[in-house]
């Protein structure tokens, strides 16, 4: 594994690990729809989400849901064709990685009881429109623990690194347009020589 894989493990990792195991606190048996499946996180999520014995529904583009498949995901929608919305409801938590109308959207899914974390709507939690929906906000930060997590995960086969695309600074518009187009799967970084 290059250091650039294992640097978008360990940001994937940790924020995946603690939205899901720790700010939603999934159980096994319990259904989770992840939101922007093919993302690094997201897609780091859906595999922890399986090896907690979870039932994971995921989101994505066409061209992403064979990969999502690859990962794990039990029910895979295409958002360009489907409404969420008029698919799901009572899932017991949403960990949403998309923002915006996505955001407001995931409550009307959840059961009475359940919860979503969100990581897209800034730096709080997003109003919940329901008394009876938690809305999270995961504190993701790095410590020992954490990181040994990742480590034991990655090394039992539980995950895989993220898929890394590299980019020099010239190609910063070209790094955009993909991540604006919202269909990136992994990762985008940005690779800068230090002569």
């Amino acid at each position: 594994m290059s250091h650039i894989e294992a640097a978008c493990l360990t940001l994937t990792g940790l924020t995946a690990i603690i939205s899901v195991e720790e700010t939603l606190e999934l159980k096994a048996g319990e259904t989770i729809l992840i939101q922007g499946g093919a993302g690094g996180v997201a897609g780091f999520a859906i595999e922890l989400a399986k090896h907690l014995g979870a039932r994971v529904i995921t989101t994505c583009s066409a061209g992403n849901v064979d990969y999502v498949k690859s990962l794990g995901a039990d029910q895979v929608i295409d958002y360009t064709k489907e409404d969420f919305t008029e698919i799901l409801s009572d899932v017991d938590c949403v960990f949403e990685t998309v923002g915006g109308p996505v955001t407001a959207k995931s409550f009307e899914v959840v059961k009475s009881g359940g919860r979503v974390a969100s990581i897209a709507s800034g730096m709080q939690a997003p109003p919940s429109p329901r008394d009876d929906v938690t809305s999270l906000r995961p504190a993701v930060g790095r410590d020992r623990p954490h990181l040994e997590r990742i480590i034991e995960l990655f090394q039992s086969g539980v995950v895989k690194a993220p898929p890394v695309q590299t980019f020099t600074l010239q190609e910063a518009p070209e790094a955009h347009r993909i991540s604006e187009g919202r269909h990136l799967r992994g990762k985008l970084v940005f690779v800068i020589n230090q002569d």
